[in-house]
């Protein structure tokens, strides 16, 4: 399986957004894990689709990928950098502010609707 990792142009863009990076190193207890590592891997499970404990070995464990993907969320740091490059984007004009998509879904409803009636087991 082929690792998907951000260069390190694209991780110098983003980087101020990670609060953990510019914390001091502890000097007991487990080394934190790189915030880079922690990205790349919330980034592969996004690409893939893959439930979180299917994350390849290459990465950190997905406890703490998921535990530090759940707070980036909570504080507002992905929000931060998704508006940063997006800011970035339309400044060059990659991207067109006309036409958007935020989230789309599609539930065809079932033959006759709400007309269908009563089941064989006799409920609606």
């Amino acid at each position: 399986m082929r690792k998907l990792v951000l260069s390190d142009e694209q991780w110098e863009r983003i980087c101020h957004h990670f609060p953990e990076e510019s914390r001091p190193k502890r000097s007991r207890g487990r080394p934190a894990v790189p915030a880079r590592e922690v990205l790349d891997a919330v980034l592969w499970v996004l690409h893939s689709g893959a439930p979180w404990h299917f994350l390849p070995q290459c990465f950190p464990n997905y406890k703490t990928v998921h535990r530090r993907y759940q707070r980036w969320m909570r504080t507002g740091v992905l929000d931060s950098v998704l508006k940063d490059l997006a800011a970035e984007a339309g400044r060059y004009g990659l991207l067109d502010g006309d036409e958007a998509y935020i989230d789309g879904s599609f539930a065809p409803a079932k033959r006759d609707g709400l007309e269908v009636g009563c089941t064989k087991a006799g409920r609606a």
